[in-house]
């Protein structure tokens, strides 16, 4: 299927890859398909794209590339009450991230991560209650360590190209 997008113009999609949020995101609760879409593959920071608004996206990162450690059984009940039934391991969570421009560091929402359960397909924005942790933390402070690279023998040619390209959460 073919959907136009204000961000990144006409973007091909396979229907296999939307995910369905029943109750919408936070503040948009008719928003309720979305695509998730990285320029480079395996980077840990994505657009989840709404499907129905082509000028709705939000910037996110996967929780893997950060350093927070949420308590399993708070993910577990609140996706099961927000919805969303699986286990931990069929889950993947991102965080919506700001990056508002020069000058002006990055924050990340840590209250309300995006829960999706891979095999699915179906995903909720849920709300964790009691946590030290707010909507607008520094995403400095997260950042998990980057795992060593191995150096490849000879350096790769460059491209400007960005391509967006769809992947699994």
């Amino acid at each position: 299927m073919i959907f136009n997008s204000d961000r990144f113009g006409a973007l091909t999609i396979d229907p296999k890859d939307l995910i369905e949020f029943p109750a919408g995101l936070i503040g948009f609760p008719n928003d309720n398909t979305f695509i998730l879409l990285r320029q480079r593959e395996g980077s840990p920071i994505a657009w989840l794209h709404s499907t129905t608004n082509p000028s709705l996206a939000f910037p996110v990162i996967s929780l893997e590339a950060l350093s927070v450690e949420y308590p399993e059984a708070d993910i577990l009940r609140a996706a099961e009450v927000s919805g969303i039934s699986g286990s931990l391991d069929s889950f993947s969570v991102m965080l919506v991230f700001a990056a508002p421009g020069k000058d002006i560091p990055p924050t990340v929402n840590l209250v309300a991560p995006i829960v999706v359960n891979a095999e699915t397909r179906s995903g909720a924005q849920i709300l964790l209650e009691g946590t030290r942790l707010s909507a607008c933390e520094p995403l400095s402070t997260w950042l998990a360590e980057p795992a060593p690279q191995p150096q490849p023998a000879a350096r790769a040619r460059r491209t400007t190209e960005v391509q967006i390209a769809m992947d699994e959460p």
